[in-house]
């Protein structure tokens, strides 16, 4: 067993060592931000797992999505990213065997958790399509046990492409760009077609003010505006993602091509931080833009603080 360990610490000896010759400050304040950044993951999506759990108005199948992607956010600020901290407060107290152990740990459970969360928020963007699309049919073909299915399916790929970076790194790297720009292609283009059909949509509203026709169209319309308001909101949360997540995956496919040095090394700490970070940021997003999510979580803040107003 050793001797794995050994072979796999080996992608980490050369970090190690330009970490050793570089400057302590800008891995001193990577440290202090992730460690803020994993206490915010876990506290902000634990409340939206609860929130979402009292939750009764969101759609059961479209809840299950949003259940799973706050679930790999918690993961990453529970497990993830405090080893990554280990693994930042080992570089810095120049502890080799803790840096190369936390270093295994935290890639390979960070890149379950985030590989689950890129696809799950693409299957958020398919099931916003599939709402338009099929419209009154949407409840009777996207039920709960299917997006249970997928959701199964999409972690259990994750959790198999995260594990084949211990059998080859080039195949894990390859199948990266292939899982990246599927989900960048399907995601992004589900949310243009969407925004064309909305435009068209309104447009046809808009020429049909005044008429008997409207008054037809009137509960459409608000129902347009309801959908409109989830598509918006899982929206910024997709592009919240990609902002964090496509540094990485650039600078992760060059390092591969590129010798490692000590401004790349930084720039994938940065960079990993970035990914480590999405996961605390989605909560606010979640609260911003989801009223029913928004008012449970305040709902929950409200008795835990009467609670310890009547402990004290």
């Amino acid at each position: 067993m050793a001797i794995h360990t050994s072979s796999f610490c080996e992608g980490f000896k050369e970090q190690y060592e330009i970490i050793a010759k570089s400057s302590d400050a800008i891995y001193i304040v990577i440290f202090l931000v992730n460690t803020v950044m994993s206490v915010i993951a876990s506290l902000g999506n634990s409340l939206i797992l609860n929130a979402l759990r009292r939750c009764s108005c969101l759609h059961a199948p479209s809840k299950a999505l949003l259940f799973s992607l706050a679930l790999s956010d918690l993961g990453v600020g529970c497990i993830a990213q405090p080893l990554f901290v280990i693994h930042r407060l080992a570089a810095l107290t120049r502890n080799y065997g803790i840096f190369c152990v936390s270093g295994i740990g935290s890639y390979f459970v960070g890149s379950t958790l985030v590989s689950a969360s890129f696809v799950t928020s693409t299957a958020i963007a398919i099931d916003r399509y599939m709402a338009l699309r099929l419209r009154l049919r949407y409840r009777v073909v996207v039920t709960t046990k299917r997006v249970a299915a997928v959701l199964f399916a999409s972690w259990l790929a994750s959790l198999i492409w995260s594990a084949l970076w211990f059998w080859d790194k080039e195949v894990q790297n390859f199948l990266r760009i292939v899982l990246f720009s599927f989900c960048f292609v399907t995601t992004t283009s589900s949310y243009l077609i969407i925004y064309k059909q909305m435009r068209c949509y309104h447009f046809r509203v808009e020429e049909h003010v005044g008429s008997t026709v409207a008054h037809g169209a009137a509960g459409s319309h608000f129902n347009m505006l309801r959908f409109r308001r989830s598509v918006v909101s899982m929206c910024k949360i997709y592009c919240l993602l990609l902002a964090c997540y496509l540094p990485y995956n650039c600078l992760m496919v060059l390092l591969n091509r590129f010798q490692l040095t000590s401004l790349t090394v930084a720039l994938n700490a940065i960079f990993g931080t970035l990914v480590l970070s999405n996961s605390a940021l989605n909560p606010f997003i979640f609260c911003r833009y989801i009223p029913e999510i928004r008012v449970m979580v305040k709902s929950t803040l409200s008795v835990l603080g009467s609670t310890q107003t009547n402990s004290d």
